[in-house]
């Protein structure tokens, strides 16, 4: 299959949680940002940065230590959490189906992979923006009050059209362990370009999380031991997301990295006593370094 670009030194095992990059390996590559088929690719990031926690009495994350993990064979391929096989390969399209480690468990523990050698600290919340109010804020209920949410693993489908410096990706996935038994539909866009020594991208995109999946995560149930004033039945809806990223080759093996995300949470989610922010937004800026 060539050459593929993998996603550049993702901030953790749960990259795609953090900063909600769109998949790149359709996208064109050059030095750092390839890999050979068939060839492993390690990496990883030192820096400073932090993704809020949107959840009452959530620590955000901090981001200090970010491993990248990437195989991609002839079909067969591994970034980071995402197992996949490639059916169809082309110039301006492919289509790749794969199971991936469902990110909304990471708000509420600490032993998620998208956490893994990154202590929380609650200064870190300081960092990244105070929370707001929430409209249920007579009724709010901590994460450290609720039953334990467990995790899943969420089976897909992906579509890349790529044109030129573009790429559009149409994503669906389900509960493939019937955890939750919910859905999402992702569609995402990139685009690509160089300023002067950078290589920048913006990454616009919007998924819809069904209901099942939002009651599971951010709903309130007898199961959670609280009175029944607290229930709340969580509800489907669109949530859009905004992330740029550049790097700069230092030399072969260093470069730097900057990576900003900022995504909205509709208000099935936000109305939950669960739930202290309206978003989610991450920020990362380092060094990455790739083992050869």
């Amino acid at each position: 299959m060539g050459r593929f670009n993998t996603k550049s030194l993702s901030i953790s095992l749960l990259v795609l949680c953090f900063f909600a990059l769109p998949h790149t390996a359709l996208a064109d590559c050059t030095g750092q940002q390839c890999i050979e088929s068939g060839q492993w690719r390690f990496g990883l990031a030192l820096g400073v940065g932090a993704k809020s926690n949107p959840l009452v009495d959530g620590d955000a994350i901090p981001l200090l230590v970010l491993p990248d993990i990437a195989y991609y064979g002839d079909n067969l391929y591994l970034d980071n959490t995402e197992l996949g096989y490639q059916w169809l390969q082309s110039d301006t399209s492919a289509l790749d189906t794969f199971v991936s480690i469902n990110s909304e468990k990471a708000f509420f523990t600490f032993w998620h992979p998208s956490n893994l050698l990154l202590p929380a600290n609650n200064a870190f919340n300081q960092a990244v923006g105070p929370s707001n109010e929430s409209p249920y804020d007579t009724r709010r209920v901590s994460i450290d009050d609720v039953q334990s949410r467990k995790w899943a693993i969420d089976a897909g489908i992906r579509w890349h059209i790529r044109s030129g410096n573009s790429q559009w990706r149409f994503t669906a996935k389900t509960d493939a362990t019937g955890v939750h038994n919910g859905h999402q539909f992702e569609v995402g866009y990139r685009y690509h370009w160089k300023w002067q020594d950078w290589q920048v991208s913006i990454a616009p995109g919007i998924t819809w999380k069904s209901s099942q999946l939002i009651d599971y995560y951010y709903g309130i149930h007898p199961q959670d031991n609280l009175d029944s004033t607290f229930y709340y039945q969580g509800a489907s809806g669109w949530q859009p997301t905004m992330a740029i990223g550049a790097s700069k080759a230092i030399n072969q093996d260093w470069q730097w990295l900057a990576r900003a995300s900022y995504t909205w949470f509709n208000s099935g989610m936000t109305n939950s006593p669960l739930v202290d922010q309206s978003f989610t937004r991450a920020v990362f800026i380092g060094v990455g370094y790739i083992f050869e």
